[in-house]
């Protein structure tokens, strides 16, 4: 199980107050507890979290490094943010447990040009860049690696179709991963293709005054 230290500082569990003086010095207010485990209080620098919840790492597994003593393996639970400046104020964090599976988003990346890219013409597009799994800490995959080269076009890929080892699929089953459909020029030629029906010209009906002169009897001409 390969974790991401975050280092972390003891505190009291104190007033609104108390926690509003440490977030202007930087440092977010945050709790660590789980099973077998006495709720801590902790602050965690602001700037290191950055680090955290960068894109693809919002369920990084951790170890707190709390007043320089590690071995405290987490996952952030849940946190809050300010109303109006949306900064984060306060995190959860629920320690791990090597022998209990748990839910986390894990990134889908695509290697490879598609067959049906490279030689058909088609149009690739990525539908979901990441997944939920559901896995003990030590069987939960960095990332899900998925070469593509072979597929053709018309492919939709759900997300059931893959091989997560030991892990389970918690997203739903027919979340589709990514599709390739045909590019402009595959469906020009299909167009080409496809017979046309001749068109068959439609008489204009003759303007009915017209139609009336002509049927109508001519009268005779007045003698001089």
């Amino acid at each position: 199980m390969q974790l991401t230290t975050l280092n972390a500082k003891a505190r009291s569990a104190g007033s609104s107050r108390d926690s509003g003086r440490s977030r202007k010095t930087g440092n977010i207010p945050a709790i660590y507890y789980g099973k077998g485990r006495e709720t801590v209080s902790i602050s965690v620098s602001e700037k290191e979290l950055e680090g955290v919840f960068a894109p693809g790492k919002r369920y990084t597994l951790l170890d707190l490094i709390i007043d320089g003593k590690g071995g405290n393996p987490a996952v952030i639970y849940q946190y809050q943010k300010h109303n109006i400046s949306q900064k984060i104020i306060h995190i959860d964090f629920l320690k791990i447990d090597a022998n209990t599976p748990i839910a986390v988003r894990v990134p889908v990346r695509l290697s490879g040009i598609p067959m049906g890219v490279k030689n058909q013409g088609g149009s690739l597009s990525q539908e979901s860049h990441y997944l939920k799994l559901s896995a003990k800490p030590a069987d939960i995959p960095a990332s899900i690696e998925l070469d593509i080269s072979d597929m053709p076009n018309n492919t939709t890929y759900y997300a059931e179709k893959l091989d997560l080892g030991k892990a389970v699929l918690v997203s739903p089953k027919r979340t589709v991963i990514f599709t390739i459909s045909k590019g402009r020029e595959a469906a020009a030629t299909v167009a080409e293709a496809a017979p046309v029906a001749a068109a068959t010209p439609v008489a204009a009906p003759a303007d009915k005054k017209e139609e009336a002169k002509k049927d109508a009897p001519k009268k005779d001409a007045k003698k001089k």
